[in-house]
């Protein structure tokens, strides 16, 4: 069974949604003032899922609040560093992180930001990382010694990249996102299988964790399926 993961934290303190979903999911994924949220949020689910016995990981971004984080930005690697350390800094005794948005894909395909940020997990003790299995930035964190849970997506849908590897659709683009419960649970169901149907295509797809998006508009009834399974 598949680890179920859940971004939390990214429409501030108590989020009716945020709040509920603590109860179905293995791993919270905290913003920390990249893309969203703010010390007094992060807080908030830190202690909720401390509560919850729930595995944390800081949900580090490119610091655009504006775009959400979803957008890649032009900005000098000191000045993203020190946003990383300020992101982290919200967080005590957290080792894992797992990266937002633009930041996310940008790591898998971008071999020289990828060892940038490689090298600050390290510098800042971070033994662990939530990513997709295929890209540059597994293959060099689990190089360099850091645990790399391999992640799979449920309410979004995939297409093959220039690789023949599974990634998913962009967001605006048709079928990028699942809004249906039984279609998510078809999808779960290949992945926890070890695969994926691309288009007819059946594509090996080997992970450890499932991500569920808080903003899903049925991420809720999606989570509490896939813990009573």
């Amino acid at each position: 069974m598949l680890l179920i993961n859940c971004d939390l934290g990214e429409r501030g303190i108590a989020h009716q949604t945020d709040d509920k979903l603590v109860k179905y999911i293995d791993i919270a994924n905290i913003a920390c003032g990249g893309h969203a949220g703010s010390k007094d949020s992060a807080n908030y689910y830190v202690d909720l899922c401390i509560k919850n016995n729930i595995k944390i990981t800081a949900h580090i971004s490119y610091p655009d609040k504006e775009n959400f984080g979803r957008k890649v930005i032009e900005i000098e690697d000191e000045i993203l560093l020190r946003s990383f350390d300020e992101q982290f800094a919200l967080f005590d005794g957290i080792h894992a992180v797992k990266p937002h948005g633009a930041l996310y894909n940008e790591l898998n395909k971008n071999a020289i930001l990828a060892k940038l940020f490689v090298g600050w997990c390290i510098s800042s003790n971070i033994n662990e990382l939530v990513t997709s299995p295929f890209g540059v930035l597994a293959q060099y964190a689990k190089s360099q010694g850091i645990t790399i849970l391999r992640e799979s997506f449920v309410e979004r849908g995939y297409m093959l990249d220039d690789n023949a590897n599974p990634m998913i659709i962009p967001r605006g683009m048709p079928n990028a996102e699942i809004d249906s419960v039984d279609k998510a649970m078809k999808q779960f169901e290949q992945l926890n299988n070890g695969f994926i149907d691309v288009g007819g295509t059946k594509v090996a797809f080997i992970s450890d964790t499932i991500c569920i998006h808080s903003d899903s508009s049925i991420a809720l009834e999606l989570a509490q399926a896939l813990r009573f399974l």
